[in-house]
């Protein structure tokens, strides 16, 4: 059975203990995981009242150890954009297993006004919660042109099966740029996990 959830949010903030990475806009983010058995779903508007989805929905489908992280990770898959996120968790023992929000995006920027979709997983890892999240947005022009969009301080770190791959200036984790005609995919990659 699947729960909705209507909320809308605002402007958010990262949890202040937890070590994730901002991402320009440009970054953009996927993860794959294993079904749910619990799921919840909200729509949130980019210029609401301030709240946390994120943490609201895995509260409520009793996830309590990896909501602080799994909130920041969805504020930073998020940020800019009106979404839709579904989260889902492992049934009546939620809070030992992983949990994982689907998120449909819409952009509304000066650089950048499209559709994008993300993904973000937090799970318990001993004592702690490690999670990842993933984004993924086509631009509407060439690579070698939002290359140049990347943050500052980027680097080349390859190509995967011609696949080019950067990793992002200030340790905000990685993006593969993927040529589709003249169009690009960014599909950014970033981890977090607890510090405190």
């Amino acid at each position: 059975m699947i729960k909705h959830f209507n909320v809308s949010e605002g402007p958010r903030k990262a949890a202040n203990r937890l070590r994730i990475s901002r991402l320009t806009p440009v970054v953009l983010i996927v993860v794959l995981a294993g079904g749910g058995q619990v799921a919840a779903q909200s729509q949130v508007a980019a210029k609401a009242p301030t709240a946390n989805v994120f943490q609201e929905q895995a509260g409520k489908l009793g996830v309590r150890r990896c909501a602080n992280l799994f909130a920041a990770l969805g504020n930073t898959v998020s940020n800019g954009a009106a979404y839709t996120v579904q989260t889902q968790t492992g049934g009546a023992a939620a809070d030992g297993h992983g949990v994982q929000g689907v998120v449909g995006m819409t952009y509304n920027t000066p650089g950048y006004t499209a559709q994008a979709a993300g993904v973000v997983i937090a799970a318990p890892v001993g004592t702690k919660c490690e999670g990842q999240l993933v984004r993924v947005a086509p631009f509407q022009r060439a690579c070698k042109d939002v290359v140049g969009q990347l943050p500052a301080g980027s680097t080349a770190a390859g190509s995967l099966s011609g696949v080019p791959l950067y990793n992002l200036g200030g340790g905000q984790g990685q993006a593969m740029l993927v040529s589709s005609g003249n169009s690009c995919v960014v599909v950014t990659i970033a981890r977090g996990a607890d510090v405190g």
